[in-house]
């Protein structure tokens, strides 16, 4: 499998997960619109690795620290970082900023 489809693989299982909690508990949200979100941020990072950026460090700056970064960094075979990135922001909220120039 090629990174694409490895962290689109990711992004899915881990959208799985919170719906499947969520059925669970009934105090636990899922966000329906949510796994579209991360698909879209695949496709930035993808795009960025294409050009020649390293896996890590353009899912580093694709997601902010948690779970779901964590499933990202760990389908390409990289541990758990939860450090914050250092990206740009926009009205205080972080936004994708490509790793390549």
């Amino acid at each position: 499998m090629n990174t694409r489809q490895l962290l689109n693989h990711a992004v899915t299982e881990f959208d799985r997960k919170q719906e499947a909690k969520a059925a669970k508990n009934k105090r636990a949200y899922y966000n329906v619109y949510a796994l579209p979100q991360y698909l879209g941020r695949v496709a930035d990072v993808c795009d960025d690795i294409d050009a020649g950026a390293d896996p890590v460090a353009a899912i580093m700056r694709g997601f902010t620290p948690g779970p779901l970064r964590t499933a990202c960094l760990k389908s390409v075979g990289a541990g758990a970082d939860n450090t914050e990135s250092i990206g740009a922001t926009y009205l205080g909220m972080p936004v994708y900023s490509k790793v390549t120039a």
